[in-house]
Order: structure tokens, then sequence, then C-alpha cells
């Protein structure tokens, strides 16, 4: 009886962690960003995020900068180099936008950058 018990709930156990792992799309969520140092001067002033993968489901990122307006900014694929957006980022010094039909690996930057300018993509 007692092996019985024990065999019913190693069973139960196999078949949770299953279903955890079968249902388990968070890891492939990501982010990544950067701030502006305030050290530098204004021409050489900006930071580069890490890299992260577009979404798996709906193939895009989001791309998001908060701090001062004409600060250049780009996002690029990390392993072909190709620019996928780039700009200026407007007054009011926020923006966010999604870039689609991406497959790959991406990393942001922006440059020309007031202290603590900040930009961040993600997956999500």
């Amino acid at each position: 009886m007692r092996k019985r018990i024990i065999a019913s709930a190693v069973a139960l156990l196999i078949t949770l962690s299953g279903a955890l792992v079968a249902a388990g799309t968070p890891a492939q969520a990501a982010s990544a960003e950067c701030s502006a140092p305030f050290i530098g001067g204004i021409f050489d002033r900006g930071c580069t995020t890490g890299t992260i993968s577009a979404n798996t489901s709906g193939r895009f990122i989001d791309v998001t900068f908060w701090g001062c307006r004409d600060t250049r900014w780009r996002v690029w694929d990390a392993g072909t180099g190709v620019t996928i957006g780039s700009g200026r980022t407007p007054s009011g010094g926020y923006m966010t936008r999604r870039i689609g039909g991406l497959y790959g690996s991406y990393r942001a930057q922006i440059s020309t950058a007031c202290y603590r300018d900040t930009i961040r993509i993600d997956n999500t």
C-alpha cells in the first residue's frame, strides 16, 4: 500500500513538472536597458544595451526612451549589424515604438544623450 502511494505521488510530481515546462514562456521574455552616464562630453555621452531576442510568437521588440528631446537612438540586429530603427527622441523626452517582423537578436544605443537618458528594449 505504501509503495502505491509513493508511486502515485511520484507520478503526480512528474506530470505537474511537465505541465510547468509546457506552459513556461516567461523564460523567453527579456528586456535590456541602459542609461547615459554623467561623465563624458556632450558629443560622446551615450550607452548601449545588452542583447535580446525578438518575441517568438509576435516577432517584435518594443523600444522605450525617457530623457531629453533630440537624443539620437538606434536599434540594430546583433548578428548582421543592420539598423532596424533609428531617430531622434521627440519633444517631451518620452517615446515608445514597436518594431515588427523580427527573427534575430537586437541591441539599442543612445548617443549625444543628456545625463541619465535611458533606453530600454523588450520583447514582452
